[in-house]
């Protein structure tokens, strides 16, 4: 083995252990790189001019500094030579050495060789390419803009979206924070975003990953002191897509700090940053004020659970989409029955599914009863928000318009704080949507309710036996 072959493989090893590349990228792009010597230089040769101009635009600037600091600082050119022969990394040193004489072939009968070559792989070469690429993205190519359902519940973060992909990175929405519970669709609208920016660019550099992901990345890093790599890395993406970003809160470690340099870096640099949450930012616990600032800085919008007719459209667009004859009026009963988000809406619907072809008995309103009685028994305890205003209101003996009304006496606030923290706890909707159900409040009114009751129910054991009183109420 000479010397620059023990160097390739020695950078084929820290480029991996640093996460610069993984298996699946090293086995299309770099297994078949050959290390030579030209004169006393070192090359890197590709076998054509795809995997040359792809590697060197992508991995090359961090590939060739790890060689020049292996190659005691000598620079190491790489270049396309079609005449050798294609030999991987792991065959290095397998075989006798050899000299470095090349094998001659007649020029006519190369060049017929490497155009029939050329116009035989080129298509499947593509293809390769940019199915890597998405691969690198970490998209799901299924969660698309036509695939997601519109209602009012999400039809301002669409056409939001929609917009973004038009021009990624305008401060009018950089960052966009999307909030809603859990099942409503934010994952598929993010990476419906995702989707159609790398449709529209495939060059782009874009990864989706959930908050945990990036906390693991950071220990990694922490780990092997690497935080320099990190850094460049997601600096140098256009586009980052973050699920549930409200789990690095809870994270102890640099996290929070290095997403803020991260998170700052990007902006400043004009790239688009998309988060989703379960809560508005200002809400989420023990959350650095720094990022709580910065979020609530870019865009917000909320996606709220789906409407009947647009719970409806999902089951039947589902139901196409499985090849499956879905009745309308099954699709109702399911839709009426099923309120809370999408998730539990397709589960039933394949709960039904499934009893319809075990039973043998086709799919009927009769057989969605049979199939969903234990979830429609579950539901039917659901209770609204205007289900809790009437109890308190009933309970305290006083007008649900006084309770909506801008009154601020004891005898009217406390039920209505009551009442806030009961729609919180019983309920999906987020604090702003409770707040605007409580006469247009703003959403740390609900919040501050909260804190409030929460204090009160510890201290008063009054207060504790009537909101207990009321949750049975409630749910009997």
């Amino acid at each position: 083995m000479t010397e620059f072959e023990i160097v390739w493989q020695q950078c084929v090893m820290l480029i991996k252990e640093q996460g610069i590349i993984s298996d699946a990228e090293y086995n299309t792009w770099f297994k078949n790189l050959i290390p030579r010597a030209n004169e006393s230089k070192m090359e890197i040769v590709a076998g054509n001019r795809l995997i040359h101009d792809f590697i060197t635009k992508k991995y090359w600037q961090k590939v060739s500094s790890i060689l020049q600091e292996l190659n005691n600082g000598g620079t190491v050119d790489f270049i396309v030579d079609k005449v050798v022969p294609v030999k991987s990394t792991q065959e290095i040193g397998n075989e006798p050495p050899v000299n470095n004489t090349k094998i001659e072939v007649a020029p006519e009968t190369e060049s017929i060789a490497v155009s029939r070559s050329k116009n035989a792989t080129k298509p499947k070469v593509e293809k390769e390419v940019l199915s890597q690429l998405h691969q690198s993205t970490k998209l799901n190519k299924d969660f698309t803009f036509d695939s997601l359902i519109r209602g009012n519940s999400n039809q301002l973060a669409y056409a939001i979206g929609m917009h973004i992909t038009q021009e990624p990175g305008n401060r009018n929405h950089n960052p966009l924070f999307v909030y809603g519970g859990v099942g409503l669709g934010k994952t598929h609208l993010m990476q419906a975003i995702g989707n159609e920016i790398y449709r529209k660019n495939p060059n782009a550099k874009i990864r989706y990953l959930h908050a945990n992901d990036y906390i693991q990345d950071v220990v990694k890093a922490s780990m092997r002191q690497g935080f320099d790599e990190l850094k460049r890395y997601y600096n140098g993406l256009d586009l980052l897509l973050m699920d549930d970003i409200q789990f690095i809160a809870g994270d102890k470690t640099k996290t929070q700090e290095e997403f803020f340099y991260t998170f700052n870096n990007l902006l400043d640099k004009g790239k688009q940053v998309i988060m989703t949450c379960d809560t508005y930012p200002k809400n989420i616990n023990n959350l650095n004020e720094r990022l709580i600032s910065r979020f609530a800085s870019g865009l917000t919008v909320e996606i709220q659970p789906p409407e009947l007719e647009m719970r409806v459209a999902i089951l039947k667009n589902k139901a196409l989409r499985s090849s499956i004859d879905l009745d309308d009026e099954v699709a109702f009963f399911i839709a009426q029955n099923i309120k809370s988000n999408v998730r539990e809406l397709e589960g039933a619907l394949n709960k039904v599914i499934y009893h319809a072809r075990f039973s043998r008995k086709g799919l009927s309103t009769a057989i969605a009863k049979e199939a969903l009685i234990d979830i429609i028994a579950s539901e039917v305890r659901t209770v609204s928000i205007d289900d809790i205003q009437k109890i308190v209101c009933d309970f305290y003996k006083i007008k649900i318009s006084d309770l909506l009304s801008s009154k601020r006496t004891q005898l009217i606030a406390r039920p209505r704080q009551i009442a806030m923290t009961l729609s919180k706890e019983l309920t999906q909707y987020s604090l702003p949507a409770i707040g605007e159900a409580f006469g247009g409040r703003d959403h740390t009114t609900v919040l501050h309710a909260q804190k409030t009751i929460s204090q009160l129910r510890e201290k008063d054991e009054k207060i504790e036996r009537e909101y207990k009183l009321l949750i049975q109420m409630l749910q009997n």
